[in-house]
């Protein structure tokens, strides 16, 4: 399965970020192997909607849970 996980950085042992919408980095972790693909979260300066905009990137990238 594919979880995304909201990152104050770019890999597995960065902090997880309190804030979703907003938050620099989104990582995507496949929970069998543990492979991680990290994306800068393009929404973290838009002026509105950054947590849907986020959402829609997640689920165009095929994340399975958040």
């Amino acid at each position: 399965m594919r979880v995304a996980v909201s990152s104050s950085g770019p890999g597995l042992e960065d902090a997880v970020s309190p804030i979703f919408g907003r938050c620099p980095y989104l990582l995507l972790v496949d929970s069998e192997t543990m492979e991680a693909r990290s994306l800068v979260n393009a929404a973290v300066s838009a002026s509105g909607g950054a947590g849907v905009q986020a959402s829609q990137m997640l689920v165009r990238e095929g994340a399975q849970a958040v």
